[in-house]
């Protein structure tokens, strides 16, 4: 029998409070109201949106585009504005990974699983950073371009753009209040966009794609942070393997999952429900692994129910393409209880994802709520 352990983490802070022969059950605790009632959806307004400012940039790539985003408070992303435009101009790719000349203010760190660097401006607060991130290239680029841009257009509650608008853009001028234009590099040409808007929750905290990631190819970062208005108690059977992730802030728990001599990653994220539909969510973690949307329709046939409790889980597997490099694969589950959407991901290379599926599976239907 595996070993059991309660844990329960308060204010983001663990404590481990007990250990016993059986299977592993972990809790999660933050103040209830006891006023609210369980729903499968979420059932509350969205948490307050701020000014947000998105600098944010797609450079073509084979096998794979290369994406470069800084998200925060407008002033202090509009004074990073020319800096953003020189550094991209320096980018270039060498076998498939970018080079650049970093403004003098800004300093680089390593990257992770999936992010491939972050780059800090100095003396910033809120600490205001720059991602830099890989993913598969789609066939058609003009389709590429416009879903991630809409993706990234709507975190700051802008309207969609058009096919139309995307070649528009071409040759325009750099300049800070033009949403779209695009800059040359080499041979390279390269979209840029300069979005001014509103996004629920700290915008620092979200990750480089429509409602973020665990970390880039390799592992996205953390999803999107929107700060819920009521949490609760979470309860699981941790898998036997799983071994003990990089937990806290937005995270509520998170594994290590080795295998094959290759590593992967689940997290559990809660956010606010109604600022995250289900459909959005499934699409953005397609694009992560490179597959195109689908539509509400389609959703049923590429995707499975599963029960969690007295709760329905959506569950998908989705395999990046055979070309893709890497070939990364997510298996992800959304559960919607109150007002809070709940975010379970596996992200890893697609042998262990297949060797984990049902590992994963049992995982989500061993979770429960108190």
């Amino acid at each position: 029998m595996k070993q059991i352990c309660l844990v329960t983490l308060i204010a983001f802070i663990t404590l481990t409070v007990g250990c016993q022969k059986q299977d592993e059950i972990t809790s999660y605790t933050v103040s209830k109201d006891a006023s609210q009632e369980d729903s499968s959806r979420p059932n509350i307004s969205a948490a307050p949106a701020k000014p947000t400012r998105m600098l944010a940039a797609i450079v073509p790539g084979s096998p794979q585009n290369w994406f470069f985003k800084m998200t925060g408070e407008p002033d202090q992303v509009k004074a990073e504005f020319e800096n953003f435009i020189q550094f991209m101009k320096s980018v270039t790719l060498k076998n498939d990974k970018p080079e650049w000349k970093l403004p003098d203010n800004w300093t680089q760190e390593p990257g992770n699983s999936m992010r491939f660097a972050t780059l800090k401006v100095k003396d910033t607060a809120p600490a205001l950073e720059l991602s830099v991130m890989p993913l598969p290239a789609r066939d058609d680029q003009t389709e590429d371009l416009l879903s991630n841009i809409n993706r990234w257009r709507g975190q700051v509650g802008l309207d969609s753009i058009s096919e139309d608008d995307i070649k528009a853009a071409t040759g325009k001028s750099p300049a800070l209040d033009t949403e779209l234009f695009t800059l040359k590099s080499g041979d390279e040409t390269i979209s840029v966009v300069s979005l001014n808007g509103k996004m629920a929750g700290n915008p620092m905290s979200r990750a480089p794609f429509a409602s973020g990631m665990m970390g880039g190819p390799g592992g996205p970062a953390a999803e999107p942070s929107n700060p819920p208005a009521a949490a609760a108690q979470i309860k699981y059977e941790t898998p036997e393997g799983w071994q003990p992730g990089r937990s806290g802030g937005m995270r509520k728990a998170a594994f290590n999952i080795t295998g094959g001599g290759e590593t992967g990653e689940v997290t559990v994220i809660d956010l606010t429900g109604e600022s995250n539909p289900l459909l959005l969510n499934v699409n953005r973690w397609r694009g992560q692994v490179g597959l195109k949307d689908i539509t509400e329709a389609e959703l049923p046939q590429q995707s499975e129910q599963l029960k969690a409790g007295d709760l329905e889980a959506t569950y998908v597997k989705l395999i990046g393409p055979e070309d893709a490099k890497p070939r990364i694969a997510i298996l992800g589950a959304i559960i919607y209880r109150d007002n809070l959407a709940w975010f379970v991901k596996f992200t890893g290379p697609v042998p262990l994802a297949e060797q984990e599926q049902d590992r994963f599976k049992q995982f989500v239907q061993s979770i429960r709520f108190e």
